[in-house]
């Protein structure tokens, strides 16, 4: 039997030593893992509802601007009709009292004839 060199201890220590290494290290490696799994199931559970609530919060705004928007269109409508209606029985007015036996002028006249009278 040959005597075992200094340098064939040294490897051995060597590899023993980088054997309990990759033990500890994968051992650490292991529990850093399933931390990280628990983490991620807990913010899935937690993030779920919250996901969930801000669906239903932009379904409601959405819903809102719709709706808004709708009764935006019809008061623009009205306006638009009120305002043409307005014109419109205003020309008529005008076109008929100027023309009618003078009914404009004559309710002119007559009313700056009462505010001279006042004074």
């Amino acid at each position: 039997m040959e005597p075992v060199s200094v340098l064939q201890i040294v490897i051995a220590i060597s590899v023993l030593v980088l054997t309990v290494f990759l033990s500890i290290l994968i051992y650490e490696t292991a529990k850093t893992v399933a931390s990280l799994r628990d983490v991620l199931i807990l913010v899935k559970n937690e993030l779920e509802p919250a996901l969930k609530s801000v669906n239903g919060v932009l379904t409601t705004v959405s819903d809102v601007t719709t709706t808004a928007h709708k009764n935006i269109g019809m008061l623009k409508n009205i306006v638009a009709t009120a305002i043409g209606a307005t014109v419109l029985a205003v020309s008529k007015g005008l076109s008929n009292g100027l023309n009618k036996d003078g009914g404009f002028l004559k309710g002119f006249k007559n009313g700056l004839s009462i505010f001279k009278k006042r004074r």
